[in-house]
């Protein structure tokens, strides 16, 4: 019975050891772990925009890491999700990097779903939530998180309309010409057909006219519609009228109401 208590503790106090000793380790490994997050970047894709946050985890330590997953989820200004994504790596072993590059898509679709005429018109930035978990020596679960913002840019930013000029076209209509200019802040080419539509207080219809819009990403574009309103119906240009803005592209389409006058 003594010498069966007496293995009991020696078991014990080896097991303790053990137990100590994988603390210590496990303790140093994690002190060891680098981990590197670079830029993310914008890229435009089929869909919409990719943004890519390209990183890096050296594993110094002692011991394998098991089943990174890397989970990020996009949401606008008032908390609505636009993505959540997921990157997987099974296994890190110790004395190596693993460089990745988690890909967050964010298709205009989703953009066009929401209240999406001031993210159109205005710069903004969407809020990034980051969630990194891992298994520590398949013994350990490890967590952590942080939060980041990512940049918008509007591809009808500072959108403006000129002043209306006006004057003879034919015996039954005049010629109204106003000056449009915006800043395409996206990392999209913008292609499309830029319309406007004249409208009295009353809701009838003045006068329309388009023009074909190609702005390149980061670029400005200044240019001018014409219409042609009847000879009646051109002192009504000059008071106060609403201008209803459309834009077609293959990709999608906006439009929005601006009073002018």
């Amino acid at each position: 019975m003594k010498i069966a208590i007496k293995i009991l503790r020696i078991a014990t106090i080896i097991l303790l050891i053990i137990i100590i000793f994988f603390i210590v380790t496990a303790t140093y490994s994690v002190a060891q772990l680098g981990l590197t997050i670079g830029a993310v970047q914008m890229l435009p894709s089929s869909e919409g925009i990719n943004f890519s946050l390209p990183f890096s985890i050296t594993n110094n330590g002692y011991y394998e890491l098991a089943d990174l997953n890397l989970t990020t989820r996009v949401t606008d200004l008032n908390g609505t999700i636009l993505d959540q994504s997921e990157t997987l790596i099974p296994s890190i072993p110790k004395g190596t990097t693993k460089n990745a590059t988690h890909t967050i898509p964010i298709d205009l679709d989703t953009i066009m779903s929401l209240d999406h005429v001031p993210l159109l018109l205005n710069d903004s930035s969407f809020e990034l939530e980051i969630f990194a978990a891992l298994n520590f020596a398949r013994a350990i679960p490890i967590q952590v998180s942080m939060n980041a913002t990512i940049p918008w840019g509007a591809p009808l930013s500072n959108f403006s309309l000129g002043r209306l000029s006006i004057s003879p076209f034919n015996s039954t209509h005049g010629e109204a010409t106003i000056p449009v200019s915006f800043e395409n802040h996206a990392i999209l080419d913008l292609t499309g057909t830029l319309k406007l539509e004249f409208y009295s207080d009353f809701q009838e219809l003045i006068a329309s006219g388009e023009t074909a819009v190609n702005v390149p990403s980061k670029q400005s574009y200044d240019g001018e519609i014409t219409a042609y309103p009847r000879q009646e119906d051109i002192s009504k240009l000059t008071s106060r009228v609403n201008v209803h803005v459309i834009l077609e592209t293959p990709m999608f389409v906006v439009e929005w109401e601006e009073s002018y006058g």
